[in-house]
């Protein structure tokens, strides 16, 4: 059975293109890999052209935006924009030219299953990690490179930081803060935004709502 489903006029904000990473992670160490991807976007004018801007200027055309082998200045605030001129908030990536980094997602959202990892640079052994919160010990000199928060709520949010031993060297640190959103839009925008795109639907200035009709 289908039923109809009716888009109000004020559909097209609530699929506004997000940023996401892949590793999903806000900051990574010089030379390594990133892949930003921009979900969503109207289909306004018969579907989406991405435009990339790194710190309002732009960078790339294209829904993803690879950049390899990174650098310290690739760091920055990246957001993409589809036409007709939808664009995403600000996502802020980190290229760090250290020893060992701390890693977090670039979103962090209630009810969300995050590892935090306390990551050395390629090539170098990493010995054992302690974690902290908010200065105190989460976890002590574990063999285990990443720290499990499952269920995130608010007492979630905070500064973390690590330790890391890197064997025949020192003890190298790096701290990270964590903010919790309310429920993620970013799975709401991706499955919109699938059933606009493979439902062949147009959204147009004469035509502000439209009614889609989903398998159900």
């Amino acid at each position: 059975m289908k039923k109809k489903q009716y888009i109000p006029p004020s559909f097209r904000a609530a699929i506004r293109p997000a940023v996401t990473f892949s590793p999903n992670y806000k900051k990574i160490l010089t030379t390594e890999t990133i892949t930003m991807s921009c979900d969503g976007g109207s289909t306004i004018g018969g579907g989406p052209n991405y435009i990339w801007y790194k710190d309002n200027s732009p960078v790339h055309n294209g829904k993803s935006y690879i950049i390899q082998s990174a650098g310290t200045s690739d760091s920055g605030s990246y957001r993409c924009q589809t036409r007709p001129g939808e664009i995403s908030d600000p996502a802020r990536l980190d290229v760090s030219d250290g020893w060992v980094i701390l890693q977090t997602p670039l979103y962090v959202y209630e009810g969300d299953e995050i590892n935090i990892r306390c990551h050395q640079r390629l090539g170098y052994f990493g010995g054992r990690t302690r974690f902290y919160k908010d200065n105190r010990v989460i976890a002590d000199w574990t063999y285990n490179a990443e720290y499990y928060i499952g269920n995130v709520d608010g007492t979630t949010a905070g500064t973390y930081r690590c330790g890391k031993q890197i064997p025949g060297q020192n003890i190298y640190y790096d701290e990270a803060s964590v903010s919790v959103e309310g429920k993620s839009r970013i799975s709401y925008i991706r499955i919109i935004w699938q059933h606009l795109y493979t439902d062949g639907v147009t959204l147009s200035p004469d035509r502000p709502s439209v009614i889609i009709t989903l398998a159900e």
